[in-house]
């Protein structure tokens, strides 16, 4: 059994949530937004993953592939912009080189037997694969049996012939209508299991508003808060 964990976005309280509801894996596969967004724990994420006891493979977000390509010429008002810029500039302040060291050596999709791992498509980390149509297209240009993602931060499974297409949804920031939730998957052999876990939202919540990051990205924060208690963008 092997887990797949996506869009995490540095959020704790989820990661946790997760981890103490996830069974004994071979393997935790996580598939990018790893970091990024108005939760204010990018450092405790990334620790927690490297120094688990259990083997863990990570890809790119293209939140992390945005940080890695400007970490090193972030115009100072971004940092007051308000936005998620500016959330994303805190966030690239407050990392230490080993989490960049980590982040820099990833690629953005992987390939294991019959899985092919990705964070919007192969194709492009902003793709979006969340209806037949979508999933029909990616199996037309890929092999592999199984085609996994996320982004979205919505659950799905789509058969289309010997393929399943599968967004595994997200940790810290889920969509799938259930509030104060986190969502990861497990795969047993040709059986997938979508796990929706509740976590300590009001904690959350508290942490966002309590941060500086509230204070430089005030509407994304209050968005997020929003999305992390309806469940729903």
């Amino acid at each position: 059994m092997i887990a797949l964990l996506s869009d995490i976005h540095s959020n704790i309280y989820a990661l946790d949530a997760v981890l103490k509801d996830m069974p004994k894996v071979s393997v935790a596969y996580v598939l990018g937004d790893t970091v990024g967004g108005a939760n204010p724990f990018p450092c405790q994420v990334l620790d927690t993953l490297m120094n688990l006891d259990m083997r863990v493979s990570a890809i790119l977000g293209n939140w992390e592939a945005w940080m890695i390509n400007v970490r090193h010429d972030i115009p100072p008002e971004w940092r007051g912009d308000g936005t998620k810029i500016a959330a994303g500039a805190w966030t690239m302040d407050v990392m230490k080189e080993h989490h960049w060291n980590f982040l820099e050596g990833l690629g953005t999709d992987l390939c294991v037997d019959d899985m092919l791992l990705f964070h919007g498509s192969p194709e492009s980390l902003k793709d979006e694969i969340i209806c037949q149509d979508s999933a029909e297209e990616l199996a037309k240009r890929h092999n592999a049996k199984w085609l996994i993602g996320g982004h979205t931060h919505k659950a799905r499974l789509f058969r289309v012939g010997s393929h399943r297409v599968v967004n595994v949804g997200s940790v810290g920031l889920s969509c799938d209508c259930i509030g104060g939730t986190a969502c990861y998957a497990l795969l047993d052999e040709d059986n997938i299991i979508f796990r929706h876990v509740s976590y300590d939202l009001e904690s959350a919540v508290k942490a966002i508003e309590n941060s500086e990051l509230f204070t430089l990205a005030g509407d994304f924060s209050r968005q997020t808060i929003s999305i992390m208690k309806s469940g729903s963008f």
